[in-house]
């Protein structure tokens, strides 16, 4: 997927301020991280190797281009990521930026947190909340196509990856996969609407027969807009 539209300046410098602890009330206070113009806030149970962490994954998936602060929190074994941006409103979030912090919720669970349940939060630089998103899909990728998954085993998640790269090679391409018998396969597409699929509707319905075989089961292919829309479904 395409990076955050909201890169980094090339020489890094590092600054860590370490939190404190006061020895009356046992309150830590709160540390900081910074590279280039990215800071991450964390305390608590968060460690210096998490923040590294987090601020790498932003600096890497989002587009960067002024000051940005990013707070981390941690209650129990769920995470919670803030990341500011220059909108004020909802509003001002268009579909295809909803949709991308959508997949990059679940890809910050499993990169960053090894699967530990997350939480992606777009504030405004008062901390008032845009968008929350709670990661949902595991993935399996090769180069820039990625599978993400949910309720079905990595086993079949890698057969469609297996399935995708031997129909396009290299991506980037995203495709969800959820449920059995159907396999609702969702390929993220260019297309806007039904009537730009075209000739392509008999590559979605290879798709859905062969798939099908691989998988065990029937398929139902969901062709996606960039904007994460349903636009059409061919059966196998």
């Amino acid at each position: 997927m395409r990076k955050f539209a909201f890169v980094v300046l090339a020489v890094a410098f590092l600054v860590i301020a370490a939190g404190c602890e006061n020895p009356d009330t046992n309150v830590k206070t709160e540390k900081t991280l910074t590279i280039n113009e990215v800071t991450v806030h964390y305390s608590g149970d968060v460690s210096l190797s998490e923040a590294k962490s987090v601020l790498s994954f932003v600096r890497d998936n989002f587009q960067i281009t002024g000051e940005t602060d990013v707070y981390l929190s941690k209650n129990g074994d769920a995470y919670t990521v803030e990341v500011t941006v220059p909108y004020t409103s909802p509003d001002q979030i268009d579909d295809a930026t909803r949709f991308y912090v959508e997949m990059m919720a679940s890809k910050m669970s499993q990169d960053v947190f090894g699967g530990s349940k997350s939480v992606l939060k777009l504030v405004t630089g008062d901390r008032s909340e845009l968008l929350s998103v709670e990661s949902r899909y595991s993935h399996v990728n090769s180069g820039t196509i990625y599978v993400w998954y949910a309720g079905v085993g990595e086993d079949k998640a890698k057969a469609v990856l297996d399935y995708a790269v031997s129909l396009v090679g290299e991506g980037p391409w995203d495709i969800i996969i959820e449920g059995s018998n159907p396999y609702n396969v969702k390929a993220v597409s260019s297309f806007e609407s039904r009537e730009e699929i075209g000739d392509s509707e008999n590559t979605y319905r290879q798709m859905a027969s062969e798939l099908s075989q691989r998988l065990g089961g029937n398929v139902v292919i969901h062709v996606l807009s960039p904007e994460g829309k349903e636009i059409a479904t061919f059966g196998s």
